[in-house]
């Protein structure tokens, strides 16, 4: 188990340069949990302790408005970490995470995973990098928010969601509309409504398993 679980924590980059050892000792400070899907593991404004390391499956970071209506921030798989504010002092969570399949963790106290990592400067760095990327992603979704329409913002996910497979760019297993929608700030009504006309066009083929961007899509809609 031991064994397996050091080569699961080699995907994570900022803990590729700890020494065999150091590994072991963050299996030990450690604890690997696993829960089933739709399992909240934190809200906005818990404490912020613990860092998250997913071993597997996937999960959702969403902020809840005044009216309790959700907006999906980010959608995380295996390899990514989070929780990262526990690692800067004490604090309060700033986002809500769910997860949306089973999942497998590695969750490690924050003041614990810094002692350990302040001592490999390679892992610092990539430790700032990582967060320079979430902060420069962050201000995308905030300006796509405040510039961007519906169906921009919708364009632009489907960009960031989907792979290319046999010349087309495809989107295996797409979120509900729901999510799509609480994830672009819009109803899912909309989000009907624009996938309609796209289906229509002849730009888009979809259905339960996979969205299929058949050719690019329209500057605008």
């Amino acid at each position: 188990m031991a064994q397996q679980l050091a080569s699961e924590l080699a995907q994570f980059s900022i803990l590729q340069p700890l020494s065999d050892d150091d590994l072991q000792r963050l299996q030990q400070i450690g604890r690997v949990r696993t829960t089933p899907a739709d399992h909240l593991l934190m809200s906005e404004r818990d404490a912020s302790t613990t860092v998250y390391f997913l071993l597997t499956g996937e999960v959702r970071v969403f902020i809840t408005g005044n009216d309790g209506k959700e907006a999906t921030v980010n959608t995380l798989k295996a390899g990514s970490w989070f929780g990262e504010l526990a690692l800067l002092g004490d604090g309060l969570r700033s986002a809500s995470i769910i997860t949306t399949t089973p999942a497998r963790f590695l969750t490690v106290p924050g003041p614990a995973l810094r002692s350990l990592l302040i001592a490999y400067p390679q892992a610092t760095d990539r430790l700032l990098e990582a967060l320079g990327q979430r902060i420069r992603g962050l201000t995308a979704t905030v300006r796509g928010y405040a510039l961007g329409d519906v169906y921009h913002r919708l364009a632009q996910l489907f960009r960031e969601l989907s792979v290319d497979q046999d010349g087309q760019r495809v989107i295996m297993n797409p979120p509900p509309q729901r999510e799509l929608a609480a994830r672009i700030g819009a109803s899912r009504e909309m989000v009907a409504r624009v996938l309609r006309e796209l289906r229509r066009g002849g730009y888009v083929d979809t259905n339960r398993q996979r969205i299929v961007l058949k050719k690019p899509l329209p500057a605008r809609f």
